[in-house]
This record gives C-alpha cells, sequence and structure tokens, in this order.
C-alpha cells in the first residue's frame, strides 16, 4: 500500500489535502485579482462574429489565465475526498479572499513614492489602482459566480461518477466543467456589469455587450476543459502514484459510497 518507508498512508492522505487545498486557494485568489484587465484574442480562427455577434475579436478577463486551473483541482478533490470537501474549501477560498480584499483596497489607498527617473507618485499610484482596484461589484458577483459554479460542479462529477460506475474520468470531469462554468460565466458578467450597476445607481453595461463578453468567457473555458484532459489524467495517475493504487482506489471509494458497484 505504501510504498515508502517511514511515511504512514494518513501522513500522505493529509499532505495531498493541504496540497490540493493550498493550490485550489491561491489559483483562485490570483484569478481574482488578476481579473481588472480585460485582454482582446481569437480562438484558431473562432471570433464572437462566428457566433453571430458583430465584434471581431474575443475580449475577457485576463482571471481566466488563472481560473480554469481550478477546474482540475476541483474534480481531483471530488475524485478522493468528496463534494463536501469541495464545498469547506469552496468557502475557505471565498473567506481568504473577501479578507484579501481588505488588504488589497488598504494597500491601494495609502500614498505611492516613486524612485524611478521620469515616473511621478502620482503615476504610480494611478497605475497600482488601475491593476488592482476593483469595483466592489466585481468582487461580489464573482464571488457569488464561484460558489453557484462550484456546488454544481460538484453535483453534476457526483452525479456522473455514480451514473457510470466511477469509470469514464474524462466524461465526469469534462460534463460537470462544461456545465458549471456555462452558468458561472453569464452569472459573473450579468450581475457584475448589468444587474448590480443597475439597483446601485451606476452605468449598466448594454445586455448585448455582457452576453457577448461572457460568450467569450465560455468559450474560452470550454477549450480550456476539452484541452485539459491529459492534464486532467495526468494529476490523477500522479496522486494514485503518490498515495499507491490501493489506498487511492479505497478514498474514492469511501468518498462516493454510493457507487454502484
Amino acid at each position: 500500500m505504501d510504498t515508502s518507508p517511514g511515511k504512514r498512508p494518513t501522513d500522505r492522505r493529509e499532505l495531498l489535502l493541504l496540497i490540493l487545498l493550498t493550490l485550489f486557494i491561491g489559483f483562485f485568489v490570483t484569478a481574482e485579482l488578476l481579473g481588472a484587465k480585460l485582454f482582446h484574442f481569437t480562438l484558431f480562427g473562432l471570433s464572437p462574429a462566428s457566433l453571430g455577434f458583430s465584434d471581431t475579436e474575443f475580449v475577457a478577463t485576463t482571471g481566466i489565465l488563472a481560473f480554469p486551473l481550478t477546474f482540475i483541482l476541483t474534480d481531483v478533490i471530488n475524485e478522493f475526498f468528496g463534494k463536501r470537501i469541495v464545498r469547506q474549501f469552496t468557502f475557505l477560498a471565498l473567506a481568504v479572499n473577501a479578507i484579501l480584499q481588505i488588504v488589497v483596497q488598504a494597500a491601494i489607498r495609502v500614498p505611492a513614492r516613486s524612485f524611478t527617473p521620469g515616473i511621478t507618485h502620482q503615476q504610480v499610484q494611478d497605475a497600482y489602482s488601475l491593476a488592482l482596484g476593483q469595483t466592489w461589484s466585481i468582487v461580489v458577483a464573482s464571488m457569488v459566480a464561484f460558489l453557484i459554479g462550484q456546488w454544481l460542479d460538484a453535483q453534476v462529477f457526483t452525479y456522473l461518477r455514480r451514473r457510470t460506475g466511477g469509470r469514464l474520468l474524462w466524461l465526469r470531469s469534462q460534463g460537470s466543467t462544461i456545465v458549471s462554468q456555462w452558468i458561472d460565466s453569464y452569472v459573473v458578467i450579468v450581475l457584475a456589469f448589468v444587474v448590480l450597476p443597475m439597483v446601485s445607481g451606476g452605468s449598466p453595461w448594454p445586455m448585448a455587450t455582457a452576453l457577448a463578453v461572457a460568450t467569450t468567457n465560455y468559450v474560452y473555458k470550454f477549450a480550456i476543459a476539452v484541452g485539459s484532459t491529459p492534464v486532467l489524467y495526468f494529476a490523477h495517475s500522479s496522486v494514485k502514484g503518490w498515495l499507491g493504487v490501493e489506498l487511492a482506489e479505497r478514498m474514492a471509494h469511501e468518498a462516493h459510497p454510493r457507487d454502484p458497484e
């Protein structure tokens, strides 16, 4: 069961849980901090115009460069520890992000000082504020969307795992990600840029613009989800190699005790 002398199975299990928690929170918080910047791109010749929109290029937040990595982590956590742990990790990630927002906002507000020739203190202050400053609507919307998406991902993953008897890893992983991120992508954009600004008296985006950006984000996430299948299998094989096949299979069974035999 344990191929490493002196290392107990429980030690390996606990260390794996800590590693997954660290990476999960790290990638989520990173995605949140990066989300203030927008970038444009085409995807192998595919553009919004190909999907019926007027834009010739996709526009997405840079947060989606880090956020898809949480997809794989969510599925690995669910596979070996169950959806209860996924929920706990989700709440912890949201709590860490909420606390860090206080620190980030404080860092934005303290006055900047520049020692770079030709760059004024105010330019540093403005650049820092622009790079890290996010409106409360974006922060709230992203946290709500993440909570809904994670809940849906865990439900679909568990359902598909049960229906397939633990087989077809790619199906339960990609199926849960594709469904959950479809909801997440539209909730975060529409809530952040249409609903909350409208409620607070701000300047909401036109719904067509919000749907175009949400579609962009989802197309990117869909492509990443499909393209990351080899990474998912590598992650699973690495976990089994670390834990030992017997322990890994026992953990998966304990995490999903209602799977058909």
